[in-house]
């Protein structure tokens, strides 16, 4: 069903008045008027998420979600606390079969087994679902479901992102055939979707042929540091992200190399080991850091880099938070965070010389941070809670 449609809203029952034109430029549909008797009371809504085991913008997502709706639940598949935000532990949550099965170090091996556990949630009792999913927990079973989509599943349609040798391609073939299939039937029969971005609702409209709205997700402000310090004197690069391949973070390690500039890279994953043997002594690894941590950072580097495509561009935003210019590829979601030139630089292409180069222009001249952090403003919560309030009333 489209999102043009009109549909009865959830939180607030009144009944919609006649006809009218709405904010996309669609005629809503009439709705008869019934007689109202004692006060309805509010809907009763549950939250589902993929999985609680990263700290990353979706798990931020869920949580101003459980802010915006305190009296909803979360539903996932498992929850390991020390790995996500500690938030979570005020929230009710509540989990799949899987919980106690799933190693969270290895959990992207279990792929076959989401599908199902998802299906299985008893979720019936609820009015609505608000879904938060750039995986696995679209497949849950429910008449009205909100979909807020981060990414399309990348295992599943961006495979090339990940640099499997060629034979564990072939081995993985049959099993991505497989779950493609169930993951289009899944993503195709709920009530109303969102994006995280443009780019991502380009996407979907490429992988699963829906229409979606664009929500961006909330800047958290919290962690960042509330006085703007001026820039470091002497150049120094920061890069906040996961470790995978399509993060490109061995085009950071040589750029940085080639320009001269040290490097920190704060984050954990698979490609942790071949990041540290590429880098050398001006190449600093951190791991995973608090939040708390990070407003220091932010701090003591000159800029941002963000060399791999990103679905909505979070960290782009956090550095222009924190009075600090970013480098980001030309691609995705920083198309819509990044203005090239104001608040950084674009750069096209994954060349390490044209990289380099821009690192230098970039440390030739003065950035303001004030006006960096005041590029930020339509991106904080308030602007976010607006727009899902929006979207799950059907205003």
């Amino acid at each position: 069903m489209s999102d043009n449609a009109w549909r009865p809203s959830l939180l607030d029952p009144a009944p919609r008045p006649a006809a009218n034109e709405n904010d996309s430029g669609t005629w809503d549909r009439p709705h008869r008027r019934t007689r109202r008797h004692a006060p309805a009371k509010g809907p009763k809504l549950a939250i589902v998420h993929d999985f609680l085991s990263q700290a990353g913008g979706a798990e931020r997502v869920v949580l101003e979600l459980a802010r915006m709706f305190p009296d909803a639940p979360i539903y996932t598949s498992f929850y390991a606390p020390d790995r996500t935000y500690p938030e979570f532990t005020a929230t009710d949550i509540r989990t799949s079969r899987l919980q106690g099965r799933i190693n969270p170090d290895r959990f992207r091996s279990a792929v076959l087994r989401y599908p199902g556990a998802f299906r299985s949630l008893e979720l019936s009792k609820f009015d609505a679902l608000v879904v938060s999913t750039s995986a696995f927990a679209h497949h849950v079973v429910h008449e009205r479901a909100f979909v807020f989509w981060h990414t399309p599943p990348r295992f599943l349609y961006d495979t090339a992102a990940y640099d499997l040798p060629s034979w564990q391609a072939r081995l993985a073939g049959p099993v991505l055939s497989y779950l493609r299939a169930g993951d289009q039937r899944a993503a195709k029969r709920h009530w109303s979707y969102a994006a995280n971005s443009a780019n991502t609702a380009n996407r979907l409209r490429d992988v699963y042929g829906c229409n979606a709205r664009v929500v961006h997700p909330p800047l958290w402000i919290d962690h960042l540091p509330p006085h703007l310090a001026p820039p470091p004197s002497r150049p120094r690069a920061l890069v906040v992200s996961r470790l995978l391949p399509y993060k490109r973070i061995d085009l950071a390690v040589r750029a940085c190399a080639l320009a001269g500039i040290p490097l920190t890279v704060v984050g954990e994953g698979p490609e942790e080991a071949r990041l540290r043997s590429q880098g050398g002594s001006d190449v600093q690894f951190l791991g995973r850091l608090d939040d708390s941590e990070l407003a220091p950072l932010f701090a003591d580097h000159s800029v941002v880099l963000v060399p791999g495509r990103q679905d909505f561009g979070y960290s782009t935003l956090e550095a222009n938070y924190a009075g600090r210019p970013v480098v980001s590829v030309a691609e995705g979601g920083a198309l819509e965070t990044v203005i090239d030139g104001a608040t950084g630089r674009l750069v096209e292409g994954t060349d390490q010389h044209r990289w380099a180069a821009v690192l230098r222009e970039v440390h030739e001249r003065e950035w303001e941070p004030e006006e960096l952090r005041r590029t930020t403003e339509p991106f904080q919560a308030g602007a976010f809670r607006l727009a899902v309030r929006a979207w799950v009333s059907g205003l």
